[in-house]
């Protein structure tokens, strides 16, 4: 096969394209392992680093349309006067009506310190109107927290390698300012994708005094671990609540399921996405790499949540399509509404629970 292709496919072919093809063909096993270019493994490290060279700015589709639905303060995209709600219909005078979002995410992208023009609409503007925004290193927290009340609320995005401290100064924070009129934290993992696992169990452990947190296993010797808390409640042992949705996974549920297994935490929400396996990043020469499935994880009773995902302890469903604004409004956000109400009122009004593990 491989002969006939570069003998008498239409177009030449080299060598290192054929190979990236094959690579990707082998990888395709499952939808969550993938072959990474070097641009795209390039863009993931800076991603769990918590930081990307870019705009600036979030986006999604609208009928035909992109509409941006969020700036990151200080970026370029907000220095430049780009808000919410603006549609981009053109990227370098490169339509994007009716484009997949992958395309939009590759015009959009670039090297650090180029510039791009971007045509937008705007509600009450009379035509589009051209924007240039020059890409910047951009450092986006994935935990953000704020104070309700006597309760702490910590809001995590994503798990990167800042997450642990950005979870541990917010708990530091939140303590110190409350002070003994605290009465316990909402951590809201609700469309959290997930991200790196140590990131997960870094958190975990924060809330934890012992026990397993995570059991790994995979066929190589080297996938084969668990993870142990280690003594030390960063919390002080007052009372939490998490919040999740049908779209927080992977190390989102990793977090959730130790919480709830050692019942650390009330779950509020609807079951979580179900992903329970975990994948390796192999670098190759040249700056690409494989990310490979190799273990399927489980929580510390032993459940595999893969497919499955975890049931919250008390159901409370709201149309969440996008993720909570921040700060969040509890009079609007039901969810929220119950942990704060949980918190508030003590112990009585906690759900009880029947048995461990996901459900």
């Amino acid at each position: 096969a491989l002969r006939e292709i570069k003998s008498r496919y239409v177009e030449p072919m080299s060598d290192q394209e054929l190979t990236d093809i094959a690579i990707r063909a082998m990888a395709g096993r499952d939808r969550y392992s993938a072959y990474l270019p070097p641009a795209e493994y390039k863009t993931m490290r800076a991603e769990n680093e918590g930081a990307f060279t870019g705009l600036g700015l979030r986006y999604e589709p609208q009928g035909e349309h992109v509409r941006i639905t969020d700036t990151v303060p200080g970026s370029p995209a907000e220095r430049a006067g780009l808000r919410a709600g603006d549609l981009i219909r053109a990227v370098d005078q490169q339509a994007v009506d009716g484009q997949e979002m992958a395309t939009v995410k590759q015009l959009l992208s670039g090297p650090l310190g180029a510039a791009v023009s971007l045509t937008v609409s705007r509600d009450g503007a009379p035509a589009p109107f051209d924007v240039s925004v020059t890409r910047e290193e951009i450092k986006v927290p994935s935990v953000k927290h704020a104070a309700l009340g006597a309760v702490g609320y910590i809001q995590i995005m994503r798990f990167d390698r800042q997450t642990y401290s950005g979870v541990s100064t917010a708990l530091r924070s939140l303590r110190e300012r409350a002070g003994p009129e605290l009465r316990g934290f909402v951590l809201d993992l609700r469309h959290n994708p997930g991200g790196l696992v140590n990131a997960s169990v870094k958190v975990a452990d924060a809330f934890l005094e012992q026990g397993t947190i995570l059991t790994a296993k995979g066929r190589d010797p080297d996938a084969n671990r668990t993870y142990t808390a280690r003594a030390g409640d960063e919390a002080g042992g007052l009372p939490v609540v998490v919040l999740v949705n049908g779209k927080s996974a992977s190390a989102a549920e990793i977090l959730t399921g130790a919480l709830k297994d050692h019942r650390r935490a009330v779950v509020i929400g609807t079951r979580t996405f179900g992903k329970g396996i975990i994948q390796s990043i192999i670098p190759f020469d040249g700056g690409s790499a494989l990310k490979l499935t190799t273990a399927r994880y489980f929580t510390p009773s032993g459940h595999s949540i893969h497919e499955v995902g975890i049931a919250p302890d008390e159901t409370v469903a709201m149309d969440d399509a996008k993720p909570a604004p921040f700060p969040p409004n509890a009079a609007v956000d039901q969810p929220l509404a119950r942990a704060l109400s949980i918190l508030t009122a003590g112990p009585a009004s906690r759900p009880q629970r029947v048995s461990l593990g996901a459900r």
